[in-house]
């Protein structure tokens, strides 16, 4: 009588919440997030390359279908992609040195805006910039007066040690290298993924059991991640041409140098969410200043740019995206915002592409479409 008693009390009622199963998923749930983070260096790469795998696919395939052999179309799209990274380094360096070269005088410039902001036309009052100096100057000296009056209640602390920029320049030195090591590996998993092609695909499929229902289920699944990456990527492109040729026609009104260079540039920086907008607008900036030493034409480039990656990134890409991996636009935003905050920038690169991948796995598999249902439209 008291086993069975005892065996109904453990029980769950129906419709009730077993909180050890909760707090198991939670535990399970954050351990993961934590997992994930620490591999950051390790699977961040990994899945950049796959993702470049991706795109440069349909170009490996463009070369195949002129009667060439895998190895050699991987090889003749690596050699494309180098000229063309050639090609756009020559172009940043030309840009660099113009700006180099005209430094000088844009230091002028500033100097010279900055002087003058407080003065009216034609008035040789000084402006708040000189009010701001002379007032620091008088409150030095007063504060050296009364150091040098009272010397018995003031101490006088020396400071040891100063700016040591190797402070500053080692730690950018380790993350340059250890990026370069990231994009080397990057670089050479994709060929390898390229050279692969369809194999590894294969073999996951056969991986996912005996069972001819389990092997069928997987095939699907990658099916249909495939199918949601190569139409983000489409969109992505879109997005980037779009972004690039609206900088390009606002900065060529403006008057501005180089205006393709420039649209190009924002182009390809869009492909990184936050971050590589805010990169382009910042040189759009520079580059009219350096160009016009003017502050209404600088305003006015900066406006437009911000204008064209704030419309970008509040209606554009939420929506071809969203359309593209058939998710809503607050699973867009979320998920950015998280591997943003996972990867930093690989997260930010990598944010849709991987819940692209989770829907698609999440539509296919009975207990995971709660969560397919959660990230659709």
């Amino acid at each position: 009588m008291d086993e069975t008693r005892a065996g109904e009390a453990t029980v769950a009622p129906s419709g009730t919440i077993s909180v050890r199963g909760s707090a198991a998923t939670v535990v399970v749930a954050g351990a993961t997030v934590f997992v994930l983070r620490e591999m950051r260096l390790f699977a961040a790469p990994v899945l950049v390359s796959i993702l470049l795998a991706y795109a440069l696919e349909p170009l490996v395939g463009a070369f195949m279908r002129c009667r060439l052999p895998r190895a050699a179309a991987v090889l003749a799209a690596a050699i494309v992609i180098a000229l063309a990274s050639f090609a756009g380094v020559r172009a940043a360096r030309r840009q660099i040195a113009v700006f180099v070269e005209s430094l000088p005088t844009t230091v002028t410039a500033i100097e010279r805006s900055a002087l003058n902001r407080g003065r009216r036309s034609g008035d040789d009052a000084p402006g708040a910039i000189e009010h701001l100096q002379r007032a620091a100057t008088d409150l030095q000296a007063a504060l050296d007066a009364v150091g040098s009056s009272s010397p018995s209640r003031v101490r006088r602390v020396a400071v040891q040690g100063g700016f040591d920029v190797r402070d500053y320049l080692l730690p950018a030195w380790d993350q340059t290298l250890l990026t370069g090591a990231q994009l080397v590996a990057i670089a050479m998993l994709t060929l390898v993924l390229l050279l692969a092609g369809d194999r590894i695909k294969r073999k996951v499929v056969h991986a996912a059991g005996p069972r001819f229902e389990d092997r069928l289920l997987t095939a699907e699944v990658i099916r249909d991640i495939d199918r949601g990456i190569q139409r983000y990527l489409v969109a992505r492109i879109l997005i980037s041409g779009i972004v690039a040729a609206a900088t390009a026609i606002a900065m060529w009104i403006l008057g501005v140098r180089e205006p393709l260079a420039l649209g190009v540039v924002a182009g390809a920086l869009n492909v990184v969410s936050f971050i590589g907008p805010a990169i382009a607008v910042a040189a759009c900036t520079v580059v009219a200043f350096v160009q016009f030493h003017a502050v209404p034409v600088t305003l006015e480039a900066g406006g437009l740019a911000a204008l064209i990656a704030a419309l970008e990134g509040n209606l554009v890409s939420p929506w071809l995206t969203g359309r593209a991996g058939e998710l809503n636009t607050v699973a867009v935003f979320v998920s950015v915002l998280f591997w943003g905050w996972m990867w930093n920038v690989w997260g930010l690169l990598l944010a849709v592409p991987i819940m692209v991948s989770i829907k698609a796995a999440a539509d296919r598999i009975e207990p995971l479409q709660p969560l397919g249902e959660l990230l659709g439209r």
